[in-house]
């Protein structure tokens, strides 16, 4: 079965989808088994004769479904729990507003809560780290790209900052099976290029509240940012052709 991915904005498969397809069922039937280190980039690319942006996305869907892990510096690895997994979330369709809505109200229980904790908890270099994040961010940010990695660097290092393992694992959980998949869907959508001035004051108004150590103002700029990032998520996915 193709990750779901390749349905995310029920476009057409494409060859980036077929490489994932076969390299899904080569994990499925055990050609390549947990904890086993994947070809090399240079050999999957021949093996498969695809270039290595096609092979790269392959491999980010896999990562999505938690079947391979990479491995700065080594590789990437077959998941130990390949399949395994008992709690899953399935992706969700973002032409359908009603389930667009559920998964934000999921993520708002969860993120705004432990921005709030990390407003309460944090250390002094925790939040320097959270600055750290934010700045590259915005220099991200300034040069035209997606800000996309740095945008998730921000938030793992507000949910480090609640001291709190547990949420630190939820929101790993949630980047693996959510979040990946609206920064995929809304990098498709042809109105999003990068992420804008009001966005970014979102994250500072977060930053400041942090640092404020004002609890009721973190989890009210939590709150306003998830908020206005569904409803832009609604208004790309719906003005999409097709």
């Amino acid at each position: 079965m193709a990750p779901r991915t390749s349905n995310l904005l029920k476009r057409p498969p494409t060859l980036t989808d077929a490489v994932a397809k076969i390299l899904t069922e080569a994990i499925k039937s055990g050609q390549y088994k947990p904890g086993e280190q994947l070809p090399t980039e240079t050999e999957l690319c021949i093996t498969y004769g695809v270039s290595r942006p096609v092979l790269r996305e392959a491999i980010s869907q896999l990562k999505f479904d938690g079947l391979v892990i990479p491995q700065q510096g080594r590789g990437v690895f077959v998941s130990e729990t390949a399949y395994k997994s008992s709690l899953r979330l399935e992706i969700p369709n973002f032409e359908d507003q009603k389930e667009v809505l559920k998964i934000f109200e999921l993520l708002l229980a969860v993120e705004v809560y432990y921005t709030g904790l990390a407003a309460k908890h944090r250390t002094k270099q925790q939040l320097s780290s959270i600055k750290k994040a934010l700045e590259k961010l915005i220099k991200a940010i300034s040069i035209g790209e997606l800000g996309s990695e740095e945008d998730l660097f921000f938030h793992s290092e507000i949910v480090k900052a609640s001291n709190n393992s547990y949420f630190v694992t939820l929101a790993k959980f949630l980047e693996d099976n959510v979040r990946h998949a609206i920064r995929t869907a809304r990098k498709h959508t042809a109105s999003f290029k990068t992420l804008d001035s009001a966005v970014l004051k979102e994250h500072e108004a977060i930053y400041d509240a942090i640092e404020a150590q004002d609890i009721e103002k973190a989890r009210q700029a939590a709150e306003t940012h998830l908020n206005n990032a569904m409803a832009r998520l609604m208004k790309e996915t719906q003005t999409l052709p097709g």
